[in-house]
């Protein structure tokens, strides 16, 4: 064992601190960035984002209730789920948003993109059972 406590002290407090850190939130980026990677790497965040995004009863309850109104995802806000199969499949904003609508464009894409990410992630971060591993 040796060492004096100041030694013992230093080794618990650098273990606490990088504990911490790999302990940080997911954000809307990552996921959006960790659908398009394969899980097969084995990378435990793109798992966990992964896991969480199949799960599609759990984040599709925190989209709000005005999320359909035009001023915030329109006809989108139903269709997330397939936004997220379309995004993982490689497709480009521009064709998701052609895909939602008929005059679709890429900031329609990366709207519906952004707001599945954003509450995958919010899941992700609102993990009180520890289901996600991080």
């Amino acid at each position: 064992m040796g060492g004096s406590p100041l030694q013992a002290w230093r080794r618990l407090s650098g273990s606490l601190v990088r504990g911490l850190r790999s302990i940080q939130p997911y954000g809307p980026r990552e996921v959006r960035a960790r659908l398009l990677e394969d899980v097969s790497r084995g990378n435990p965040r793109t798992a966990a984002v992964h896991a969480a995004a199949a799960d599609i009863a759990a984040w599709t309850r925190l989209l709000p209730n005005d999320a359909s109104r035009e001023h915030r995802l329109g006809l989108a806000a139903s269709r997330l789920p397939s936004v997220v199969f379309w995004h993982r499949q490689g497709l480009s904003a521009e064709i998701i948003g052609g895909r939602l609508t008929p005059f679709g464009e890429r900031c329609y894409g990366d709207r519906a993109i952004d707001a599945a990410c954003g509450m995958i992630a919010a899941l992700l971060n609102d993990d009180d059972h520890g289901h996600w591993q991080r």
